[in-house]
């Protein structure tokens, strides 16, 4: 039988160089909650019927088994509270920085004497903020340059009072052009290509700035994921929750290696690739790995066989080269010989990633397995250069690659050859712009 363990882990950082990133972990004592603040506004605050991402969000952690709790001035929507129902046991909070109209500006010197984000970060000390700002910016036809700046200040203001928290800066979800006019939603796809590059440029920061795209596969036409072009409706809600949930697992949480280790997908040019690495495994006859497209129906897709008992850790994959267009959802039955059955956590995949620029190093950490570097969308047989650093700043290993004629890049890295276990980052060097990945080999 297996089951699903969590650490949870506060990022500590080591610098050197270009090398700036979040890369080691220290314990966060189970008994200190992990301080998440959603800013923003109206998409973060909500109303009374679409209360925003935050409350699907919150499920999503506590099925995580995260201890956490959201943090913020506001314990109320657009229009009053409205009736959350308990979950698990747990009564929502409500508390979140989301002010409904407010500008990137309002949110850096305050509107009305209801604060500012440095009163905000001061009182709260946020361990972790999700930052989705600038929408309104591009509504009023703010100068996209002084937004950009307003989001550097925003972001220095957040680690002057609170140093250690890591800041999730999101790609803004897009807004339907009939609605809001051509100009405003072009602008706001103009200001997401700023934001991209104001994430990549903020690696010195400690903890550097990690972008979240909830702008792909977001389809803000009315009644599709908005219910007014602009605002999230359940679906919506539902998407972005889900972004900020992988945001949040992929760099701040790290399984233990127990049993189930971790679960992961990946979109690939084919379909989807499932991994998934156990630390130890007992009676364990195969894994069933199923798929759904409404994440409530969930049908077999194929059958992994497990190693039966080991105490040895195992990395297993799965490629779903049938999956639909659009989010599937996966998760595994595990199935014991005595026909004991256990399901594992969901991951959901959009295949649309397939189509954005992207570099993925799979699984992230290893006991010795061959680890799978990936790159695509890039510009058919574009040529970079592959780099892997230690945290002070030694290179390790350097070599040119290529993409295909596709625009898309796999190679092997043998974990035996870091010579030791370590944390190490990996990093992609292209024409005017960079892609870092860490990669934890524990040898």
């Amino acid at each position: 039988m297996l089951s699903l363990l969590f650490r949870f882990g506060k990022r500590t950082l080591s610098f050197s160089l270009l090398l700036s990133v979040v890369i080691s972990l220290e314990a966060l004592a189970q008994s200190t909650p992990l301080k998440i603040m959603p800013l923003g506004n109206s998409i973060t605050q909500g109303d009374m019927e679409y209360v925003s991402y935050r409350y699907p969000l919150w499920q999503k952690l506590i099925d995580a088994g995260l201890n956490f709790e959201f943090v913020g001035s506001h314990t109320e929507n657009n229009g009053g509270t409205p009736s959350f129902a308990t979950y698990k046991g747990q009564t929502f909070s409500n508390r979140n920085e989301g002010h409904w109209g407010w500008t990137t500006d309002q949110v850096l010197y305050g509107r009305d004497g209801k604060g500012n984000i440095g009163q905000w970060a001061r009182a709260y000390k946020p361990d972790i903020v999700l930052m989705h700002l600038g929408t309104n910016d591009m509504f009023l036809s703010h100068d996209i340059d002084e937004t950009v700046e307003e989001l550097k200040a925003v972001i220095r203001t957040i680690k002057t009072e609170s140093p250690e928290a890591t800041i999730f800066i999101a790609k803004l979800i897009p807004a339907y052009d009939q609605r809001v006019g051509p100009t405003a939603a072009q602008n706001i796809e103009r200001l997401n290509e700023r934001i991209e590059l104001l994430a990549a440029g903020q690696n010195e920061l400690y903890p550097p700035v990690i972008l979240v795209d909830q702008n792909t596969g977001f389809n803000a036409r009315q009644g599709a994921d908005t219910y007014d072009g602009v605002h999230p409706n359940t679906s919506g809600m539902e998407k972005m929750a889900q972004r900020w949930f992988d945001a949040i697992m992929d760099e701040i949480i790290i399984p233990l290696p127990v049993e189930l280790q971790s679960f992961k997908g990946m979109a690939t040019k084919n379909g989807t690739r499932l991994s998934w690495t156990t630390a130890s495994e007992q009676d364990n006859h195969y894994f069933e790995v199923q798929r759904s497209q409404d994440i409530k129906n969930f049908e077999p897709i194929g059958r992994v066989d497990g190693a039966g008992t080991t105490s040895l850790s195992r990395t297993y994959t799965f490629d779903d080269n049938e999956a639909p267009a659009g989010t599937n959802y996966y998760r595994l039955r595990q199935v014991d010989f005595d026909g004991t059955a256990s399901l594992s956590a969901v991951v959901a995949v959009d295949l649309a990633r397939a189509e954005i620029e992207n570099m993925q190093v799979y699984p992230t950490r290893t006991q010795g397995d061959p680890v799978t570097l990936e790159m695509w969308a890039l510009q058919p047989n574009e040529k970079f250069n592959i780099a892997i650093y230690t945290l002070d700043g030694k290179l390790i290993s350097s070599f040119e690659a290529e993409a295909d004629g596709q625009g898309n890049y796999s190679s092997s890295i043998n974990p035996s050859d870091l010579k030791e276990a370590a944390l190490y980052l990996v990093r992609a060097t292209l024409t005017n712009r960079v892609f870092l990945r860490h990669l934890l080999v524990d040898l």
